[in-house]
């Protein structure tokens, strides 16, 4: 407990912060707190002393609490419930990790795949849609298809009306509208349509070639993406805009972010992809701080 404690002052000092908790269910914190989830079903929150705040500080805010947390992973360990843990927020916790990592590296977004099954384990997209890895191939195809027609494909799916359209796309549009849940402005949907592509392309590397190793890198001026193997068959997904990403920034704070991650995986309910293309189920997303 003394090592909890050291972290909670910790997090006081380092985040300025009137106060420190863990805390097990109930309502989600107020516009006063930045907080995260942890993989044991606790929720690690600091309280912040009233003032106004830019969107861009409370995300730094919570970056620095989701280092914290992974900097006194064996302290947090020894406080969770006995088993059963809790359930419903292991998902929100994985996705809460992605969302940190994408913005510590600049990237549109990142994800946890893995070689054998279609099923997204963990996005730091949002809203999450239902998309698998079969929807993010057949935006992947269609985004090759549109660009190819002149067509900004964004711009379509961004409106309820559809153009004149090829009818390879007319007929995909619908489907990648209902799977990502809900209309988006163009910029939302080129963001992800591009990591889709990202997507799509590593798991054709999958089947190019047996052994990929640890780590795949691609830059090209249309497709630029980082990915990382880890518990044996899971891929650490890093899409960006353009191919100019610093891979050894990107990296780093990949490796750093790893074991948390990979935590946060193990502790996911397991789900049967069944027959007609897995998705994990669709739960609420964290709030964000």
């Amino acid at each position: 407990m003394e090592e909890l404690q050291r972290l909670l002052e910790v997090i006081c000092k380092e985040l300025g912060a009137d106060d420190a908790h863990l805390e097990l269910g109930g309502k989600d914190p107020g516009d006063d707190a930045v907080w995260c989830a942890l993989p044991s079903g606790f929720r690690l929150v600091a309280f912040l002393p009233t003032r106004d705040r830019s969107a861009d500080e409370l995300t730094a805010l919570r970056e620095k609490l989701v280092f914290l947390a992974r900097s006194f992973d064996a302290t947090l360990d020894r406080v969770s419930p006995p088993a059963p843990r809790p359930t419903g927020n292991p998902q929100h916790a994985l996705d809460d990790a992605l969302d940190v990592l994408a913005g510590q590296t600049r990237a549109l977004a990142a994800m946890v795949l893995d070689v054998d099954s279609p099923v997204v384990w963990g996005s730091s997209l949002s809203p999450r849609g239902e998309e698998d890895l079969e929807d993010a191939a057949r935006a992947a195809e269609a985004l090759a298809l549109a660009q190819a027609s002149g067509i900004d494909l964004a711009a379509v799916l961004a409106r309820d009306a559809n153009p004149e359209l090829p009818t390879e796309l007319e007929r995909v549009v619908p489907r990648l509208r209902e799977a990502a849940g809900e209309p988006r402005e163009r910029t939302d949907w080129s963001k992800r349509l591009s990591v889709f592509a990202s997507v799509s392309a590593l798991r054709d590397a999958f089947a190019r070639e047996s052994e990929l190793g640890t780590r795949h890198a691609v830059h090209d001026a249309d497709l630029a993406y980082l990915a990382r193997s880890f518990g044996g068959i899971y891929w650490l997904l890093l899409a960006f805009e353009v191919s100019a990403f610093s891979e050894l920034h990107a990296e780093a704070a990949m490796i750093h972010a790893l074991p948390w991650i990979e935590r946060l995986v193990t502790a996911l309910p397991p789900v049967d992809p069944g027959g007609g293309g897995g998705r994990v189920v669709k739960l609420r997303r964290l709030r964000p701080v």
